[in-house]
């Protein structure tokens, strides 16, 4: 039942229009699911927080629309000694235009689905409760709009992560994996060794194995055993 209950939610999030769901809508979403958890907290870090851990290359993408940024971190904590400690990171861009370079209305209509990584997230904590499974859980979400505006990231610009990183902004359609790099660098600052990125990051991913599939890439080949193994298990189609 509560599986399920996780799938709803992960779902309804999803088919929200964008007028609705909103990053403030995600951080809400967030703390609902841990205020009806004794073993659930959350950390929403709003934009001078987001400044001061320097996750310029986040802030990049969101500085194009007037929807605020918000950085949300889960913590499920089992009851008793926890066995292991896990990450689960989810983009979560609740509307993407593609930017300055911007996508043409028959590839941007359905883009409010661009944070169904985050939503799964969600889905899994609201879901993690009732399992109460002994493993340390840390849900990481940087939720933005990318939009076209005046103050838009632009093609050509350089911004840096949290690590210091720089990114060269090329096209500002692939905005996806500027967000995750803070998202991914602030879990390892967390000393978490095992790291799940759900993403609907590219559709060139569509173009390799076609729209039925979930695209699985890993660089620990016994984890990616075991995720395959559970997703065909629970009829969920994925390719590595």
């Amino acid at each position: 039942k509560s599986l399920a209950e996780g799938t709803i939610l992960a779902r309804d999030l999803i088919n929200e229009p964008a007028c609705i769901l909103t990053p403030q809508f995600l951080a809400d979403t967030a703390t609902s699911i841990a205020k009806n958890n004794k073993n659930i907290t959350v950390k929403i870090l709003e934009e001078e927080a987001i400044k001061k851990l320097k996750m310029n290359a986040f802030l990049s993408i969101a500085k194009g629309s007037q929807e605020k940024p918000k950085f949300i971190h889960l913590i499920y904590k089992p009851t008793g000694k926890a066995k292991d400690k896990i990450a689960l990171v989810g983009k979560g861009i609740t509307f993407d235009s593609g930017g300055l370079n911007i996508k043409p209305w028959e590839g941007m209509y359905d883009m409010k689905i661009d944070m169904a990584g985050a939503a799964t997230v969600l889905g899994i904590f609201q879901a993690l409760a009732a399992s109460n499974p002994k493993v340390e859980v840390h849900g990481i979400i940087a939720a933005c709009e990318n939009m076209p505006s005046g103050s838009a990231v632009k093609p050509g610009d350089v911004v840096k992560n949290m690590q210091g990183k720089s990114i060269e902004i090329a096209h500002t359609d692939a905005e996806g994996r500027v967000t995750l790099a803070d998202s991914l660098a602030y879990a390892q600052k967390q000393g978490i060794g095992k790291i799940v990125d759900l993403a609907t990051l590219t559709g060139a991913i569509i173009v390799a194995i076609g729209s039925q599939y979930a695209g699985l890439f890993a660089n620990n080949d016994k984890m990616a055993k075991d995720i395959l193994k559970y997703a065909k298990d629970s009829g969920e189609a994925m390719w590595q």
